[in-house]
């Protein structure tokens, strides 16, 4: 198996879990590897943009791809558009077309609803027409035709999967709103909110997320998928939730909000992967408040 952005967020728990059933795991990412991986993780350590360590990813012959290293940043792919497609898009284009040479059937690429662009507060749907407003949104865009060209000529299984916030332990380096939270519920500070906090998110579970992509793999999935929590709340509610989980009070400013910031993400899980979350907001917020005070 082989895995991208494997010293992220998400890629470190994929690879845990793809260990604890015993799968090979050939890690790649330009970060140190984890000191908790073992000796059936075989690393690769540089720039996927670097053919040689594209070439050296897959010397271990993997079956599989789970296609996670990406630059994600919306703001600064405004900033550095070719530098985003470089990374999104022609790297993905690399890692297909070494799959189909080298015996990989499955093709599993980290999603975003980034792709359908700005619906307001109207629910996303996997089948919404691709709309993307940022070159990171038109960056994944773009790789999820990639796949869909790749499954149509040569028949390997590809699947974008399109996550929404994820959190969870193992994201104490994360400037996301949830790690920002738990900082401030740890040091007794408050958080600055953009405009009135009602603005609405879909959180989903690191778990979640990791059962997803096993599932994928296992049943060799082919298409889209929306993976979220299907339960959309405010920021503000948010807020709250750390509140009572943590016994802190987290105050709250509210500071003007950026151009552009969507009023809703709202999304429809419904899908034929067959995934369903399994941990709530609250549960979800207490495991990683237990997370971070261990950090």
């Amino acid at each position: 198996m082989l895995v991208t952005g494997a010293a992220g967020f998400i890629g470190r728990a994929v690879v845990r879990a793809l260990r604890e059933r015993d799968v090979p795991v050939t890690a790649v990412d330009r970060e140190p590897p984890d000191p908790t991986w073992d000796e059936g993780v075989t690393v690769v350590t540089g720039d996927l943009a670097d053919q040689e360590v594209c070439i050296g990813a897959f010397e271990t012959r993997p079956t599989a791809v789970v296609h996670l290293a990406a630059l994600t940043s919306v703001l600064r792919s405004v900033d550095a558009p070719m530098a985003t497609f470089a990374q999104n898009v022609t790297i993905t284009q690399v890692l297909l077309e070494l799959s189909r040479g080298s015996g990989v059937d499955r093709f599993v690429l980290a999603s975003t609803n980034a792709v359908v662009g700005d619906v307001g507060a109207a629910t996303i749907t996997a089948d919404l027409p691709l709309s993307p407003l940022t070159p990171y949104g038109a960056t994944k865009a773009a790789g999820e035709m990639l796949l869909s060209a790749y499954s149509g000529s040569y028949g390997l299984a590809t699947a974008a999967l399109r996550f929404t916030n994820v959190y969870g332990p193992g994201m104490s380096h994360k400037d996301s709103f949830v790690p920002r939270l738990m900082r401030a519920a740890l040091a007794g500070s408050g958080v600055q909110v953009h405009g009135d906090g009602q603005q609405r998110r879909d959180l989903v579970y690191i778990d979640d997320v990791v059962n997803a992509v096993l599932l994928t793999l296992e049943t060799g999935y082919d298409g889209r998928a929306i993976i979220g929590s299907g339960r959309s709340v405010s920021v503000l509610e948010m807020v709250e939730a750390v509140r009572a989980v943590t016994g802190k009070p987290v105050p709250v400013e509210h500071i003007d909000a950026p151009a552009g910031e969507m009023p809703a993400v709202i999304v429809d899980i419904t899908n034929d992967l067959g995934y369903a979350p399994t941990v709530s907001l609250d549960e979800g917020l207490a495991r990683t408040w237990q997370y971070f005070q261990q950090a």
